[in-house]
């Protein structure tokens, strides 16, 4: 029976079976081949040993014989090493010169580069569907929000211009980081390579060459885990991007608030099992949910970075669950994030509903427009903030207040009247969409 959700409910197939049992496998003997071929070429093991590996790996070696030997000799690559061993006879060459890790590491390496298109793809793709948000509502004005209160009136499209520009960084973290994780080693069991001579780093060089890879050079008997760290902390990054932008939607699709909604079947979906009635924004939530298990990775990473000597094994079961966890879940809640998106309900009469029956926040307004009519800045703040608590406790106006503040003397009614507008009051917000849809159009090239 099934026991981590992975295996039943989150992640896609595609990217889980980058990270399964027989893909790692499959990437220890392509970094065992790679340092197979890079030592024939320096001459230290006889030519032709590497195609054994190769009719190893096309016969395939079954997870399940090597869990056996594993389960005899407690020792994973060992385990790999027999196995692949009982396939092909003569496999004299095999493993020579390097140590478990040397092969641990490449395959990891190997299974981050295989997913990094993925990420990337799922980084522009939710770029895309926030910049059509960004396009089309650029021009609608809406209430801005801090600290939870009716603020100055912002755009939608500014709102989804601030959350594209975060998924314009991410995607150049994910190209800017590649070289930096995307790395291997053959150095041996204290990095010295000492069993191929002199020329060991050159082969372990050689053999990430073949495998599309960076070398890792100073090291022990593992890849430096500040690599790890440095994965982990993008993927978390990313992770609390999307619930942040998750949390907005969740926010605004509260009934008091109603400016958007998650799309809804309402021909079958139920909302609850005792409230017919509700629609909740249960894909949001979930990406808040999944989006903490993503940075709660963050912690044990870096724990595991800290190893005694040139290595020890407090990385290793720990990086089981972080690294592969990980890339799943992240990937799986932005497939979800760009779905919310791509499909958000937008209500913009409810949104100048909203900011129609909020006259206070105009109020940045009114002490621009004072101070640019030559009173003091403070004066004119002052004079606004009384007006707007008398609006508050008496119930009056905002007009009203303000014109019990004798503002007539510097704004006549009329004008008055035109500035408590608030629909006009949106700043240089089309022009920052316009130079965020900018950023988004050349990134997306890049994929």
């Amino acid at each position: 029976m099934s026991v981590s959700p992975l295996e039943y409910r989150y992640g896609r197939k595609i990217i889980k079976d980058i990270f399964n049992e027989e893909s790692r496998i499959k990437y220890m003997l392509e970094a065992e081949l790679a340092i197979s071929k890079a030592q024939e070429e320096f001459k230290i093991i006889p030519s032709g040993s590497s195609s054994k590996i190769e009719k190893v790996m096309s016969l395939g070696v079954d997870p399940k014989r090597v869990k056996e030997i594993e389960n005899e000799v407690k020792h994973d690559i060992m385990a790999l090493i027999k196995a692949a061993s009982e396939k092909v006879s003569g496999m004299d060459y095999f493993h020579f010169g390097i140590t478990s890790n040397d092969i641990n590491d490449t395959a990891t390496a190997l299974q981050i580069k295989e997913f990094m298109p993925y990420l990337q793809n799922d980084l522009v793709n939710l770029g895309s569907s926030l910049a059509k948000l960004v396009s089309r509502y650029k021009k609608t004005p809406m209430l801005g929000r801090t600290h939870g209160q009716h603020a100055s009136p912002v755009t939608f499209g500014l709102k989804m211009a601030t959350y594209l520009s975060e998924i314009n960084r991410h995607i150049e973290r994910t190209e800017q980081i590649k070289p930096r994780i995307l790395v291997g080693k053959a150095l041996g069991p204290v990095g010295t390579a000492a069993s191929m001579g002199t020329v060991g780093l050159e082969v372990s060089k050689r053999a990430m060459s073949i495998l599309g890879l960076g070398s890792e050079i100073a090291t022990g008997q593992i890849v430096a885990r500040d690599r790890y760290v440095e994965f982990v902390n993008l993927l978390s990054g990313i992770a609390a991007s999307l619930e942040k932008f998750a949390t907005e939607v969740r926010n605004l699709q509260r009934p008091e608030i109603g400016e958007v909604m998650e799309n809804f079947n309402p021909d079958k979906q139920v909302g609850s099992s005792s409230m017919p009635s509700k629609r909740n924004p249960i894909d949001s939530e979930n990406v808040c949910s999944l989006s903490r298990i993503v940075r709660a990775m963050v912690t044990p990473e870096i724990e595991g970075s800290i190893t005694w000597h040139e290595r020890d094994l407090t990385n290793s079961a720990l990086e089981r669950f972080t690294l592969p966890y990980s890339c799943i879940l992240i990937d799986h809640i932005l497939v979800k994030t760009d779905r919310i998106f791509s499909n958000l309900y937008v209500d913009e009469k409810r949104m100048m509903q909203n900011l129609l029956n909020s006259p206070l926040s105009i109020s940045e307004r009114i002490v621009s427009e004072l101070t640019l009519k030559g009173i003091n800045r403070q004066d004119s703040h002052e004079l606004v903030r009384k007006a707007s608590m008398i609006s508050y406790d008496l119930r009056k106006t905002f007009k009203e207040a303000l014109l019990e503040q004798s503002i007539t003397d510097y704004i006549g009614e009329k004008e008055l009247d035109e500035i408590l507008s608030p629909v006009s009051f949106i700043g240089s917000s089309e022009a920052i969409c316009d130079e965020i849809l900018r950023e988004a159009l050349k990134h997306g090239k890049q994929q």
